[in-house]
């Protein structure tokens, strides 16, 4: 009698155990499979002028005017991601397997996988856009 008490505890763990995981499954594999929403930095072209970049991007974080007239702007942007949903169903199976644990690095990894960039810009005195170039911005 012991015995099936014991093995009816063990079930009743390990169902509230995978209600548990599955409650707390969704933050990493959500955040992948849904993208973020920021600014296309694709759509910028050469023939941008500092306007229509701003318009993208935002104001600029940092703006200095270059000895030969030229400006140069500095902006701290968090890109657009893509849904990817074998990213996001790697981390719901890693969820399930795991009991939920995975979100602990599951979570960083997509925090860290559409970490923010820093554009730097180039304009010539009227406006134009000369030269765009952008880096991951350092995490610390």
């Amino acid at each position: 009698m012991q015995r099936i008490a014991t093995s009816s505890q063990f079930v009743r763990s390990v169902f509230a155990a995978l209600i548990f995981g599955a409650a707390l499954s969704g933050c990493a594999a959500n955040m992948a499979a849904t993208g973020r929403d920021g600014p296309d930095l694709s759509v910028v072209s050469q023939e941008a002028t500092r306007f229509n970049v701003e318009r993208q991007l935002g104001s600029p974080d940092e703006l200095q005017q270059q000895a030969n007239g030229d400006w140069v702007a500095v902006y701290d942007v968090e890109p657009r991601t893509k849904p990817n949903l074998v990213r996001a169903a790697g981390h719901g199976t890693l969820d399930l397997f795991t009991f939920g644990l995975w979100e602990v690095v599951g979570g960083p990894l997509e925090v860290a996988h559409a970490r923010r960039v820093l554009v730097t810009a180039r304009y010539d005195q009227s406006g134009k856009l000369l030269q765009m170039t952008s880096k991951p911005k350092p995490i610390l």
